[in-house]
């Protein structure tokens, strides 16, 4: 059963979290390349639903694919802040796009210009 959030307890989330249901791809050393699936996406992390769930510690790094975006070949460096039952708290620490590492900030201010560009 989940636990209810305490009575006048803050929300700590610099950015808002979206329901998403995308799959991925991690990959680390010690458990190899594992499938599994978001539940939801910010833009400063992720949690992913993966069974079983891999046992890595609180500051492990490892990297994610999100298989069904338009540039799957993209790894974003992930490092892990959480686990429970159902899966890993992922948050972002960057991401490569052949062979050049680029920061978090570069993508955001990329997907800001994108949707700049629709709303024209």
């Amino acid at each position: 059963m989940a636990s209810q959030p305490e009575t006048g307890s803050a929300e700590r989330r610099r950015f808002s979290r979206r329901l998403v249901n995308s799959r991925v791809k991690l990959a680390h050393g010690t458990i190899g390349s594992i499938m599994a699936k978001t539940r939801d996406l910010s833009d400063s992390g992720a949690f992913v639903e993966c069974y079983p769930v891999p046992k890595l510690p609180v500051g492990a790094h490892i990297k994610m694919h999100l298989l069904d975006s338009s540039n799957p070949q993209i790894a974003f460096n992930m490092k892990v802040v959480r686990t429970t039952r159902d899966g890993v708290a992922l948050v972002f620490i960057d991401y490569e796009f052949e062979g050049q590492r680029y920061s978090m900030d570069v993508l955001r201010k990329q997907w800001a210009k994108q949707a700049r560009k629709k709303k024209r």
